[in-house]
């Protein structure tokens, strides 16, 4: 059982570095590593690369806010608002990553539509960036103790003990870490595949297998306040959509080749 204590961030001097930005930052870096090996090895254009990753990286901030306040809205005091601390917890604290996946790809449309992009080679040969730097960030999480799983007796689980997000001195099932190395794998999964098999439904088969991860460790998340209807929660309502989506679209095109 691993035990955690302080995981706010780490001092220098009366400077605070928090440890999720650390990871953040290190999921920047490995993303943009493979990201730039990908549009060199296909011969893309990089200028185009960083103009949608940072395009979809704004959108991606301002749908993963959304979609918390959306779900929290009723854990909101309205009332409030108006107190500028208040408003700035609420903005500074809490994102949710299918809001940010919607918002990313939002993103990437605007890109398409307004500045003409053309994004098809992008979204099949790229798509491992999002799994890499979304790994990062979970291990963030694991650190601080947001995204926090259920309780949870076993040798792998997780007791913090000074977390300002989970619940202190419980084991917890190591959700964080699972989805993070889960993540990892779709990364070197579709790495493959795109290198070695033309990865022709690369972008359809990481929403894929995202969405069936994400949906099975939503059971083992323990912060109900994210939504729950009729026994899952907003994210699986989410995952389901996405499945049943993709599984569509690559019967039509599978259909439309045939033809």
């Amino acid at each position: 059982m691993c035990e955690h204590t302080n995981h706010i961030g780490i001092y220098i001097g009366n400077f605070l570095i928090p440890y999720y930005g650390i990871f953040a930052l290190m999921g920047l870096i490995a993303a943009f590593c493979v990201g730039y090996y990908q549009v060199k090895k296909y011969k893309l254009s990089f200028d185009n690369f960083i103009l949608l990753a940072c395009i979809a990286g704004f959108f991606a901030v301002i749908g993963s806010k959304l979609l918390f306040i959306l779900i929290s809205w009723n854990d909101i005091d309205i009332k409030k608002l108006k107190d500028i601390n208040y408003l700035k917890n609420i903005l500074n604290g809490g994102f949710v990553f299918y809001g940010g996946l919607i918002g990313a790809l939002i993103g990437i449309y605007i890109c398409k539509k307004v500045l003409k992009t053309e994004i098809k080679e992008y979204l099949r040969y790229c798509i491992p960036v999002i799994p890499i730097l979304h790994a990062f960030g979970r291990i963030g999480c694991s650190i601080v103790g947001c995204c926090y799983g259920c309780p949870f007796e076993s040798p792998i689980s997780v007791t913090y003990t000074d977390s300002l997000f989970a619940p202190n001195n419980i084991a917890l099932f190591p959700v964080q870490r699972i989805e993070s190395i889960s993540l990892f794998l779709i990364a070197i999964i579709l790495l493959i595949y795109i290198n070695k098999f033309n990865g022709k439904y690369a972008f359809e088969y990481y929403i894929f297998a995202y969405a069936v991860v994400r949906f099975v460790l939503e059971y083992f998340r323990y912060d109900e306040y994210r939504g729950i209807l009729n026994g899952l929660s907003t994210s699986q309502y989410i995952s389901i959509f996405l499945v049943v989506y993709v599984i569509v679209k690559i019967i039509i095109l599978k259909y439309k080749r045939k033809r």
